[in-house]
């Protein structure tokens, strides 16, 4: 009985927007850390371009306050973990699960490294330059604001519309919701002043990679999916460092 219990709440309650931003929040909370050493006293800083894209939306194209941003961004996280809070009743909540999914985050973590390392080509989402703590800021940022941006966002508003508007099925609207949010993902790693150059090969990559983590986004949810790709992207930034090791 108690096994049942406790297979049947940690897979269907993680999944909870709930426990996935409660999940993240130690991650974010290192990831502006790490922004604010990295850059102290300087006039500029680097960050994801998913975050840098979400805060001029919501400031208004970058005119707005840092500090309006900040304010709306934990108006908006606390308040969907409010609406959700019924997880947590009649003694769901479970610190356990939390460490699960870490150890689940890196299980997905080695089946997409296997999945990429089959193409010879393992793809970096965040600039390659030599200098190791801004590379490990910048992978949590793109765990966190990536996910946000392309499997939360564009995914869910590619479902609304399909299903909605278009009258799709549920099935058939998954498939094309996270086909095009992949797309969108892998033309996004292109676009700015730190962009990538474009080849053909490395955006089918990447639209693979927005297709595996599309669909783990679809069947774990947002947490799960941020700290494996978290995880990816650090194992990358740490290979040429193991390999020295080695």
């Amino acid at each position: 009985m108690t096994d049942e219990y406790v297979t049947i709440s940690y897979w269907n309650v993680t999944k909870n927007i709930y426990y996935s931003l409660l999940f993240i929040f130690p991650m974010l909370f290192l990831y502006e850390s790490m922004c604010w050493i990295q850059y102290f006293g300087q006039s500029e800083e680097i960050r994801n371009g998913a975050d840098v894209l979400i805060r001029q939306i919501i400031v208004g194209m970058g005119n707005g306050s840092e500090i309006v941003y900040a304010l709306l961004l934990m108006i908006v996280l606390f308040g969907v973990m409010f609406l959700n809070r019924r997880v947590v009743r009649n003694g769901k909540f479970k610190f356990t699960f939390l460490l699960l999914m870490i150890v689940e985050s890196l299980v997905w973590c080695i089946g997409f490294i296997i999945i990429m390392s089959a193409s010879e080509q393992l793809l970096l989402s965040i600039m390659e330059r030599n200098i190791i703590p801004e590379q490990f800021y910048l992978a949590i940022g793109a765990g966190i604001w990536e996910e946000l941006l392309f499997r939360v966002g564009v995914i869910g508003l590619a479902l609304s519309f399909l299903t909605k508007i278009v009258g799709y099925s549920g099935i058939y609207s998954v498939i094309i919701a996270v086909i095009f949010s992949a797309i969108i993902f892998s033309l996004f790693h292109y676009l700015g002043p730190f962009g990538d150059n474009f080849s053909y090969k490395s955006f089918y990559l990447r639209t693979l990679a927005g297709i595996f983590l599309g669909s783990l986004y679809m069947f774990r949810g947002f947490g799960i999916t941020v700290y494996t790709h978290i995880f990816y992207d650090m194992f990358i930034i740490s290979m040429p460092v193991i390999f020295i090791a080695a």
